[in-house]
């Protein structure tokens, strides 16, 4: 069981970009990938696709996009955990202090 302040399902672009906020904020996260590594779809499908709608980003290749927000998440050094699946979500309450 992981037990973290953000847990993000899937390492692909958008989740790297969460742990990287996640990380600016100071939040404990993890992440969790059924993939190999992280990436995602941007990785595992079509690296060599051109995207034009990311913000700021006149133009690149899906690969070069996935590899910017792995290098930035890593910063923080967050655990990663990949060929994992998530089935499951429960809150567990925070201690109380008297």
């Amino acid at each position: 069981m992981i037990r973290t302040d953000v847990l993000i399902v899937g390492a692909g672009p958008v989740g790297l970009f969460a742990a990287f906020q996640a990380g600016v904020l100071g939040l404990k996260c993890e992440l969790i990938d059924v993939l190999d590594r992280a990436g995602g779809q941007c990785t595992e499908l079509y690296p060599e696709k051109p995207i034009y709608d990311i913000p700021a980003v006149p133009g690149c290749l899906a690969q070069a996009w996935s590899t910017a927000c792995s290098s930035n998440a890593r910063r923080f050094a967050f655990p990663m955990h990949f060929n994992e699946r998530a089935n499951g979500l429960a809150e567990i309450p925070a201690r109380r202090t008297p």
